[in-house]
């Protein structure tokens, strides 16, 4: 009987600990409810009805913009999401970006909003340049939180997920 509730125990806990694994927000492989590799119907349904395909993608220097969530707000920031797919139509990358472009007040308090956000959600950033880039490299996922200002033409606030073998490739030749 004993090894009956002893296996019982064991059972319980290994599931418990799965669920914990899970609900860690720094074991992220993704943005949102989708994963690295996924093609843009994937994408589409896992953060369904927010995201829509693009009637005409849109290209960027690292990928083809196919999937986008039209507006999202966090905190203070209302964002547009863009889920950026490579040659082969996989997800490897997701960039959040402020709606406001030219605002400097605005888009400096964006930027200190986010950063307390993602620090009190994933943590400590591993990398900080003063109020212009502030990173987070988890162990499946690389967080940057960037703000570009060229005053009296654009101010930019960014967040870019990406997966942390894509940033640690982009690296290897530095």
């Amino acid at each position: 009987m004993k090894r009956k509730i002893f296996a019982i125990v064991l059972v319980f806990l290994f599931h418990a600990g799965i669920a914990v694994a899970t609900d860690d927000p720094k074991n992220i492989a993704g943005y949102g409810k989708t994963t690295w590799g996924m093609n843009p119907d994937e994408v589409v349904n896992a953060e369904t009805p927010r995201a829509v395909k693009l009637e005409k993608p849109e290209k960027f220097k690292n990928g083809l913009g196919i999937v986008t969530i039209k507006e999202i707000q966090i905190g203070v920031t209302k964002l547009v999401v863009k889920f950026l797919f490579d040659e082969s139509r996989q997800l490897h990358q997701v960039n959040l970006v402020n709606k406001e472009k030219k605002n400097l007040g605005v888009n400096a308090l964006s930027f200190s909003s986010l950063e307390k956000l993602l620090t009190e959600k994933y943590g400590s950033p591993t990398y900080k340049d003063g109020t212009r880039v502030v990173s987070w490299k988890l162990p499946k996922t690389t967080i940057d939180l960037s703000h570009l200002n060229i005053p009296g033409l654009i101010s930019q606030v960014t967040v870019s997920y990406k997966p942390t073998t894509a940033s640690g490739n982009a690296a290897k030749d530095l």
